[in-house]
């Protein structure tokens, strides 16, 4: 198909330069059949035509019929104008069929010549015919008519090879060999996407167009530029999408497998143990069902835009989170606060945003100590809010703080398995602030916690 591609380019460059180089040859020609010589009033044509008529003149003077005869059989310098001569008697030299409009000019300077002129007489002109009786020493009369018939691509076909063609053929192939560089320009990238297209159709999520190197236009470039950017996005999302089922796939066997377990305790057990059997039952299906639930979470941030078009007040959103938050911890006396606040402004997506800081807010809660709290700060620096969430809890291993923010990674199970936790609550939350353009990390807070560092830049209300 790009071999297709190629030689159309190719003929329609080449063809175009062909129709130039004609049009380029109409003007001449035009230019010479109409452009008249300054200070007379005749055109270039019309002296050319004059010149062949004194030529023939002078074999008839010369050299007699039976001569200009034989010059006329062979002479080849006429180019596309053609000599005729007439005798007396309206008989053509070389018995030629000649148009009326010919015959009628040799009849009229006949008619025109005076009996008592030696010379000639010029009585005869049009546009591209000019006409001359003549009397040769003899006393014999002839009429000579230089001509330029026929329509212009006729005309055009009758220039002399010796200097014409070789040039049309010299341009069309200059022409051709310029047209096959351009179609090669055009062809190439356009191949090489295509190649690119191709192998990551055939599953090669590795597959980039690359630097182009031949045939860098604009367009051609960003066209590369935007299949890869997309082919980068579609293979991330792929891996995304791998990785989320293997990991869930992975984090299902063991409440499935503890549910097994107590259904078979339930049906040998006695009363008391198949109540604490069901009990068991109905704490993995909503662990199962929290951990869908977050899952498709995950895979609706990682796979979707949200628009970003909510006009937000930060203050406004953490209170609400907070509000809700210290509500859930009141059973075990932990507490949600905001110490510190500033009101700020963005625009962004709120439900994202919301279940950005409620992820991590119920993260902190659900690990630090109870009867302590959970403590929040809302703060401006520049144009950039920082929201820091900082619990009582054991914190985390140094080495594993940039990890906590992977689907499904736990750190140790008194900070994971007690809390019910699916380790997807903080994933969700890096991923919705990564669409705001923001970002997210934890640190160990001195005299002990984990403290978590939000920053999103911040924008003008609509």
């Amino acid at each position: 198909m790009m071999q297709r591609l190629f030689w159309r380019i190719f003929g329609v460059l080449w063809i175009a330069t062909v129709v130039l180089l004609v049009m380029f040859a109409w003007v001449g020609t035009s230019n010479f059949e109409t452009e008249k010589i300054p200070g007379t009033e005749i055109t270039r044509l019309q002296a050319a035509l004059d010149d062949l008529l004194a030529r023939t003149t002078r074999e008839l003077r010369h050299d007699g019929e039976e001569a200009t005869r034989q010059w006329l059989r062979t002479a080849d310098g006429f180019g596309p104008a053609q000599v005729y001569v007439f005798t007396a008697d309206g008989k053509e030299l070389l018995g030629r069929e000649v148009s009326p409009n010919v015959r009628a000019a040799a009849a009229q300077v006949l008619a025109n010549l005076r009996a008592d002129d030696p010379g000639s007489s010029e009585t005869y002109s049009a546009e591209r015919l000019r006409a001359r009786a003549t009397r040769t020493r003899g006393h014999d009369t002839y009429a000579m008519v230089a001509a330029r018939e026929g329509s212009f691509f006729a005309r055009l076909m009758a220039r002399r090879p010796t200097w014409f063609w070789q040039n049309i053929l010299v341009a069309m192939a200059a022409s051709a060999a310029l047209s096959l560089l351009l179609a090669w320009y055009v062809s190439s990238p356009l191949q090489r996407i295509r190649a690119s297209t191709h192998r990551f159709a055939e599953g090669d999520l590795d597959a980039r167009v690359g630097r182009i190197r031949f045939g860098r236009s604009a367009e051609v470039v960003a066209l590369a530029t935007e299949f890869d950017a997309m082919a980068e996005r579609i293979k991330t999302l792929v891996e995304s999408h791998r990785r989320l089922v293997r990991d869930v796939s992975h984090e299902l066997r063991s409440p499935l497998a503890r549910q097994r377990v107590a259904l078979e305790l339930a049906r040998d057990g006695d009363s008391a143990q198949v109540q604490g059997s069901l009990d068991r039952i109905e704490r993995e299906a909503d662990r199962l069902e929290g951990m869908l639930a977050q899952s498709l979470e995950l895979s609706r941030l990682e796979t979707t835009s949200d628009a970003l078009v909510d006009d937000i007040a930060l203050d406004a959103l953490l209170e609400d989170v907070i509000l809700n938050a210290d509500y859930e911890g009141a059973l075990r006396s932990r507490k949600v606060v905001l110490a510190e606040r500033a009101h700020l402004q963005l625009i962004g997506s709120h439900a994202a945003l919301y279940s950005a800081f409620e992820n991590v807010i119920r993260n902190a809660l659900a690990y630090t100590a109870d009867g302590s709290t959970v403590v929040v700060r809302l703060l401006r620096e520049g144009d950039v809010a920082h929201i820091l969430v900082r619990d009582r809890g054991p914190g985390v291993a140094d080495p594993e703080l940039a990890r906590i923010f992977e689907p499904f990674y736990r750190t140790d199970s008194a900070r994971t398995r007690g809390s019910g936790g699916t380790g997807l609550g903080l994933a969700i939350a890096a991923r919705a602030i990564k669409r705001h353009r923001g970002s997210i990390q934890a640190r160990n807070a001195e005299g002990g916690g984990l403290e978590v560092t939000i920053k999103l830049p911040l924008k003008t209300t609509r």
